[in-house]
C-alpha cells in the first residue's frame, strides 16, 4: 500500500487504515515534507504568535507501522505498478493512494498586494498590521480570487483585522471584502450565510458579494461587474489552486482528479485519490479528510476487514475565527439533507479544530497539545477525554472519534 502525499488526505488515510486495517495492508507513505503542520490555524498567527509545533511524519509512520519515504511523487506507471520520484527513486505498490493536493496557480504581483498562504506570511501580515496601527494603511481590501479556493480564511482575516482595529481604537481604518460568491461563505447554507453577512456588517466590513476584484494602477481595485472601482492602500488574497497534472494520471483541462464516490480512478484498478487534487470543487481540510476515510474504507473492506464501506457524503464544517468567540459552522453539501446549515458560538465537533478529521483531528489534538496547529480551548469547549455523543459527560471517549455535535 503506497500512499503520496503527507498532508491532510495522506495522514488521514494512513490513521484510517491503521485503525480498520492495520494488520492487512503494508504502507508507505510517501511525501516530500519532513513534517505536517496545520495551515487551517495559519491565519491565527499574525495575531497570536505562538509556534506550530508540527507533527515529524518519520515518527507518525513509525508510530502505526509504516514506512515513510521521502521524496516527491512525479509519475505514476500503472502497468508495471511503479511510482517514481522526481529523484529517481522507484516505489512497487499493489494499492496507491494519491494525496498530493493542488498546486497555486500564478498570482497577483501587483505592488501592494499580500497573498497570504499560510504560516510563512505571518510576518508579512504583522507588518501590515503594524502599517495600520501607524496609519500608514487606512483602506484595506481582502479579495477572493476567481477559480477554485477555500474562502473561509479570508473571512478570518478580515474579522480579525477588524477585532484589531476596533480593539486599539483605528477609526480610521476602511475594511472591505470582495468575492464571487453570491453570499457570504453561502456554501454554508442560508442561515450561516445570513449570519455571516451581518457578522461582517457589526464588524465594520463592507461586502462586496458576486464581484470580482482585480488590482490596476497603484491605489485601486478594478472591480466587475460594473466598471467600479475601489481606492485601497493595500490588497490581501489568497493563492487559486489548479490540479496537480500528475504524468501517468488521466485528469481534467484543470488538471484535477476525477474519482467515483469511493475515491477509485475508472479504469486504473488499485489507484484512489483524495483531497485537494481530486475534482470535487470545494477544496477544505475536513473534506479531504472525508474523502480520505472513503478511501480508506473500500481498501480495507477489500482486503478482509469487516467493514461496510461507505462513499463520501460531503458534510462541511468550518470553524470562523472573529477575534472574539469563534463560529462553528456546518452543513450537509451532500444534496440528502436539504439546507439543514447551522451557525454556532458554541462547538458542534470535538476536537473543535479547523481540521475536523475523524481520525486526524484528535491525533492532531494529542500530539501538539495546545500549540498553534489546533484550535485553543476556551469556556464552551469539552474535555478532549470526554466521549464523542455526550460533552457533559465526564467519563473517557474513544480516541479516534470525530463528535458532530450539531443538533445537541
Amino acid at each position: 500500500m503506497l500512499i503520496a502525499g503527507g498532508g491532510v488526505a495522506g495522514l488521514e488515510t494512513l490513521l484510517a487504515l491503521h485503525a480498520l486495517a492495520a494488520d492487512l495492508v503494508d504502507i508507505t507513505i510517501l511525501a516530500p515534507e519532513l513534517k505536517f503542520v496545520n495551515r487551517s490555524m495559519a491565519v491565527d498567527q499574525p495575531f497570536k504568535r505562538q509556534r506550530a509545533r508540527g507533527i515529524r511524519l518519520q515518527d507518525t509512520a513509525a508510530e502505526l507501522d509504516a514506512r515513510w519515504h521521502r521524496g516527491a511523487l512525479d509519475r505514476v506507471e500503472h502497468a508495471q505498478h511503479r511510482a517514481v520520484t522526481k529523484d529517481g527513486d522507484e516505489l512497487r505498490y499493489d494499492m496507491l493512494v494519491l494525496a498530493i493536493g493542488a498546486h497555486t496557480d500564478r498570482e497577483w504581483t501587483s505592488e501592494g498586494v499580500l497573498t497570504y498562504h499560510g504560516g510563512s506570511d505571518g510576518p508579512s501580515y504583522r507588518l501590515l498590521l503594524h502599517q495600520l496601527h501607524e496609519g500608514r494603511v487606512t483602506k484595506l481590501a481582502f479579495v477572493k480570487p476567481g477559480g477554485a479556493s477555500w474562502p473561509l480564511p479570508l473571512y478570518d482575516l478580515a474579522l480579525m483585522t477588524a477585532a484589531e482595529c476596533t480593539a486599539h481604537d483605528l477609526a480610521g481604518v476602511e475594511l472591505s471584502l470582495i468575492t464571487p460568491e453570491d453570499e457570504p461563505l453561502g456554501i454554508f447554507g442560508n442561515p450561516a450565510s445570513a449570519a455571516i453577512r451581518r457578522l461582517l456588517d457589526d464588524s465594520g466590513v463592507a461586502l462586496h458579494t458576486g464581484s470580482y476584484g482585480v488590482p490596476s494602477r497603484p491605489g485601486w481595485l478594478d472591480i466587475a461587474p460594473g466598471s467600479r472601482r475601489l481606492s485601497v492602500d493595500r490588497v490581501v488574497t489568497q493563492p487559486r489552486l489548479v490540479g496537480p497534472r500528475l504524468r501517468g494520471i488521466p485528469a481534467g483541462r484543470d488538471g484535477f482528479i476525477h474519482t467515483d464516490a469511493h475515491g477509485r480512478l475508472v479504469g486504473l484498478d488499485g489507484v484512489f485519490a483524495a483531497g485537494d487534487a481530486t475534482a470535487f470543487p470545494i477544496k477544505q481540510g475536513g473534506l479531504a479528510a472525508q474523502q480520505a476515510d472513503a478511501v480508506a474504507e473500500v481498501i480495507a473492506a477489500s482486503v478482509g476487514a469487516e467493514i461496510d464501506p461507505q462513499p463520501f457524503r460531503p458534510i462541511l464544517r468550518g470553524l470562523l475565527l472573529t477575534g472574539g468567540p469563534a463560529r462553528y459552522l456546518r452543513s450537509d453539501i451532500s444534496g440528502e439533507a436539504g439546507d439543514d446549515s447551522t451557525i454556532s458560538s458554541t462547538t458542534l465537533w470535538w476536537p473543535p479544530d479547523k481540521i475536523a478529521g475523524r481520525y486526524l483531528a484528535p491525533y492532531l489534538s494529542s500530539q501538539v497539545g495546545d500549540a498553534a496547529d489546533v484550535m485553543p480551548q476556551h469556556e464552551d469547549a469539552i474535555s478532549v477525554d470526554a466521549p464523542p455523543n455526550d460533552p457533559a459527560s465526564g467519563t473517557q471517549g474513544t480516541f479516534g472519534e470525530l463528535s458532530d455535535l450539531a443538533r445537541r
